[in-house]
């Protein structure tokens, strides 16, 4: 029987795909890992229908699942394992590509949002079952071939359903969808995925994952230090169960030869801020044993600047202490943890260790006000600011009435922040495109030291105003 026979009565290809995953899973991962991408594919292409959406005009799974994710159809915390199974899907289709153990993770997931989907969109009640790994089954050469025939049989018969599939579709977006409908789909939706929680092996996967988005290289299953990986010239691994004197991290992240981090990786029910003291201890207690070495320090008790836990879990607000990747910089003793959106990618950890925050403190401190042509209340403001980030602060709010020169407040922060060094990048945001090109005719003409604008100084590139869909860098 296989895990998705539930879904063959209203969703039949959705099942057939799962079970061709299934049945592919040993004697073929890298068509195992195609199928549970189609099947992905699928579920969203349903999501649409069922809320009457249109599908995106460049017809690309991430876009789907993006938009899918703004309208809140899909839980934040579901959204990971469908770019799971469109990434890993994605690269076997274009490598060959996938371990069994891979594709049987991703099976886990794929069963997950099939029981998500079935108790949300399903009719009657359905209590999500657990996933049964499909049994691994001795056969001879003769015997693969004849089952792999059989296999691909039933792949280009499904192929032939597609239009049948087409049809049911538009025919599930003709019906309306009341509010009433979408309030109630939205409570069995969040009920159903608060009640999911992940495995540590899943969770490992969907870290991999976010940090080879982010830059690094990462295998949990692979790049082990039991299987012999160690940290190479010019390459950013993320070496899975790096040996400590108090037990293995879950990883070490290496820029080069250089040990820069450790991250703590716990499953999905755990609150994340409380794994940092695991972290801790593994920068207490790691130790050097070949020709790695140390990215500087030790600073204090830690022989390793930077500490991470993380659940997989994107980052909420309203559940901070269970998402998000929790972050200390252990350099200074009076750096607080904190929660990041995203990971450091290797580029960003090498520009952080170069920072020295004390130093620029200082020359914010020595720093004249005399060139930037301020009045006395925008001064004050600019120090109440720059006050609040010497203690810690992240979060300071400066409210100004119209025509006192919000702007040039500003650009004078800004400028101070960036050239002694206490920041290097700066998000300037606002809600309309008027606003937007005003601010860069501001920036453009107001005159700093030598006379020159803050454009001149620092030979800004790509500044742009830019439409509010647009990513802002």
């Amino acid at each position: 029987m296989s895990n998705f026979s539930f879904l063959s009565t209203a969703w039949p290809m959705l099942a057939e795909l799962g079970d061709l995953a299934e049945k592919n899973l040993y004697i073929d991962p890298n068509t195992s890992l195609i199928k549970l991408r189609m099947f992905g594919e699928i579920l969203t292409k349903y999501l649409f229908a069922y809320e009457n959406q249109e599908d995106p005009i460049d017809g690309k799974q991430i876009s789907r699942l993006n938009l899918l994710n703004s309208k809140r159809i899909i839980p934040e915390n579901l959204v990971p394992l469908f770019h799971a199974l469109r990434k890993t899907g994605n690269k076997a289709t274009h490598e060959v590509y996938g371990t069994p153990e891979e594709a049987q993770t991703h099976l886990q997931f794929a069963h997950r949002l099939a029981g998500w989907f079935r108790q949300t969109y399903g009719d009657g009640e359905y209590s999500a079952q657990d996933f049964v790994p499909p049994a691994q089954i001795s056969f001879d050469a003769s015997q693969i071939d004849t089952l792999k025939q059989e296999l691909t049989q039933r792949s280009d018969q499904l192929d032939e359903t597609n239009e049948r599939l087409q049809a049911e579709l538009e025919n599930l977006k003709g019906w309306e969808v009341t509010e009433e409908t979408k309030t109630a789909r939205r409570k069995l939706s969040a009920s159903a995925a608060n009640r999911m929680n992940l495995t540590e092996v899943e969770t490992r996967q969907l870290i991999d994952q976010q940090l080879n988005a982010a830059g690094w290289v990462a295998d949990t299953q692979n790049l082990r230090y039991a299987k012999g990986v160690r940290p190479e010239k010019g390459t950013y691994k993320a070496i899975a169960e790096w040996p400590t004197t108090s037990g293995p991290a879950d990883y070490a992240l290496f820029v080069g030869m250089n040990l820069v981090g450790v991250v703590e990786a716990k499953k999905k029910a755990r609150e994340v801020v409380s794994d940092l003291r695991q972290a801790k201890r593994y920068a207490r207690d790691v130790e050097i044993k070949g020709e790695e070495h140390f990215a500087g320090g030790p600073w204090g008790e830690y022989k390793m600047p930077l500490l991470f836990a993380t659940n997989g879990r994107p980052y909420l607000k309203q559940l901070e202490q269970k998402s998000g990747i929790w972050f200390l910089d252990g350099r200074r003793p009076t750096n607080h943890p904190r929660p990041l959106h995203a990971w450091y990618s290797p580029q960003g950890v090498i520009e952080l260790l170069q920072q020295d925050q004390d130093k620029a403190e200082s020359e914010l401190k020595k720093e004249p006000f005399d060139y930037l042509g301020l009045r006395d209340y925008q001064i004050r403001a600019v120090q109440k600011v720059e006050e609040a980030i010497e203690k810690g602060k992240r979060a300071m709010l400066l409210a100004m009435a119209t025509g006192t020169g919000k702007t040039l407040t500003a650009i004078g922060l800004l400028y101070r922040l960036i050239k002694t060094g206490r920041f290097r990048h700066v998000l300037f945001l606002v809600d309309r495109n008027a606003l937007g090109e005003q601010a860069e005719d501001k920036f453009k003409e107001t005159r700093l030291e030598d006379l020159q604008t803050f454009d001149q100084i620092f030979d800004l590139k790509g500044v742009k105003t830019t439409k509010p869909e647009e990513t802002t860098r």
